[in-house]
Formats: C-alpha cells, structure tokens, sequence
C-alpha cells in the first residue's frame, strides 16, 4: 500500500489553472520545494535524456494518478554523508 509520494516515481499530476482547462502534467518526482512560504512539487516532465522541470504548487493540484511507483532508496546513514562548509 501506498503512503506517501518517492522520488523517481512516474505520476501524472492535474492541476487548476486560471484559465478554463486544467493543466497535465506526467513526469518523474524530483523532490519537494518550497514558492516563498507555499509548498510545491518539481517534476521532471522531459522525455529521453532531455531534462525539462516543471514546480507545481501544492495548493493548485486537484489529483495524481500513480503511473509508476518505486521504493524509496533507504536513507544513509549519518556517518555516510559528506558535509562541505
């Protein structure tokens, strides 16, 4: 079962738009970000090797459909991280 969003999934996310038709966007799940004090998702909506990143916000997103779900990769251990000042 499902519980969250994971990185390197393929989702298809339909958004509101101000416009009458709403906006489609079907990518793979970079990560999450914040617009100001808004959060948003970045997807990347580019096909092959092209990069292209679309940031929805959160608030605009009226459903996701779940194309392709991957586990998530296990977290590293703290010992593991490199930190660079």
């Amino acid at each position: 079962m499902m519980t969250h969003l994971t990185k390197g999934s393929r989702y298809k996310i339909v958004s509101a738009s101000s416009k009458e038709e709403n906006v489609i966007s079907e990518g793979i799940l970079e990560g999450f970000l914040t617009m100001g004090e808004e959060p948003a998702i970045l997807l990347n909506i580019g096909e092959g090797k092209e990069e292209k990143l679309r940031i929805v916000p959160v608030t605009t997103i009226l459903y996701i459909d779940v194309i392709e779900q991957t586990e998530e990769k296990e977290k590293q251990e703290k010992g593991e991280v490199n930190y660079i000042s």
